[in-house]
């Protein structure tokens, strides 16, 4: 099963990773992974990571005390068995002050010995000018080392925090991309239909409508012809003018279609020997006129300068 068929199941696996879903959730997250490639993957990078956290715990110090506390108990209970009454007072403490005294002075057997009442294995015992001399010196190496573990900690959870951002924004870019790809395949295909369609000849064109550009003002000699064409390919337009004034600098024809005060921009022409045509695919909305101008250049998008040429269609 690839990740694009379960996105939602997909999106559990850093909480999964770091112990935040509940049973049920786990279990189904587990199943999900026994067939899942890319989590099963994405879950050995993260595990190498999670992996670290545990170095990150701070170290506890044991209690002042406990050691005396638990050698204490350990000859309590050696006098137990033996059969002598347990001592109190003064004598208890004197007791075990020669009992602590012994244990530092004992042998191999008798440290065994110990260690198996206590259960775990204990230090040997540190002479008293040496004690004094790392105990000055414990405090710094701790704080160093608690310190490096607490950085080491921060910068991997902070790590942890950004890995799992970065994989949303992929996610979310690789979704955005994936939409974008099918509109742009869309257009593809329709500008593909187009350009098959207008390399290929007009077939049954039919001229729907035939009118003549009478000029605007008086004094114009120009005139013209505008035919709407209707085949395959679309409605068209067919302008045709004669006799139009000589143009200066960067002077230009602009023809429009207008319908009420829109007016849409059809192209423009430069004519030879005061004769020019231009043709316009358009989509039919009952415009009602057509019309020259003669514009100062070819870059407007509303009409400039003066009219020429127009008709009712």
């Amino acid at each position: 099963m690839s990740r694009q068929e379960s996105p939602n199941m997909c999106e559990w696996l850093e909480l999964y990773m770091l112990g935040g879903l509940s049973q049920s959730e786990r279990e189904q997250m587990e199943e999900h992974l026994s067939h899942c490639e890319a989590c099963k993957k994405e879950r050995e990078e993260l595990q190498a990571v999670t992996d670290l956290l545990p170095y990150t715990a701070e170290p506890v110090a044991v209690p002042d005390g406990m050691k005396q506390r638990v050698l204490g108990r350990i000859l309590g209970s050696e006098a137990d068995h033996s059969g002598q009454p347990p001592l109190t007072g003064a004598g208890a403490l004197q007791e075990q002050i020669q009992a602590q005294k012994d244990y530092r002075v004992t042998d191999a057997s008798s440290a065994a010995e110990l260690q198996k009442h206590a259960g775990t294995a204990q230090p040997e015992p540190v002479p008293a000018g040496e004690h004094e001399t790392v105990s000055a010196r414990r405090p710094a190496g701790k704080r160093s080392r608690t310190f490096i573990r607490r950085a080491a900690g921060l910068g991997i959870a902070a790590a942890a925090v950004i890995l799992g951002w970065v994989n949303m924004q992929l996610r979310e870019d690789v979704r955005s991309l994936k939409g974008l790809n099918a509109s742009l395949q869309q257009s593809v295909s329709s500008l593909q239909g187009q350009l098959t369609l207008a390399g290929q000849p007009s077939q049954a064109s039919k001229a729907n409508k035939v009118v003549k550009l009478n000029p605007a003002v008086e004094g114009i000699v120009a005139q013209g012809l505008a035919t709407i064409v209707i085949d395959a390919k679309g409605t068209h337009l067919v302008v045709q003018a004669e006799n139009l004034p000589a143009l200066r600098d960067s002077q230009a024809f602009q023809v429009w279609l207008i319908k009420g005060e829109q007016k849409v921009n059809a192209g423009t022409f430069l004519p030879q020997g005061g004769s020019g045509a231009l043709y316009y695919t358009f989509e039919p909305q009952d415009y009602d006129t057509v019309a020259i101008t003669l514009e100062p250049d070819a870059g407007g998008t509303q009409p400039r300068g003066s009219l020429v040429l127009a008709a009712k269609i």
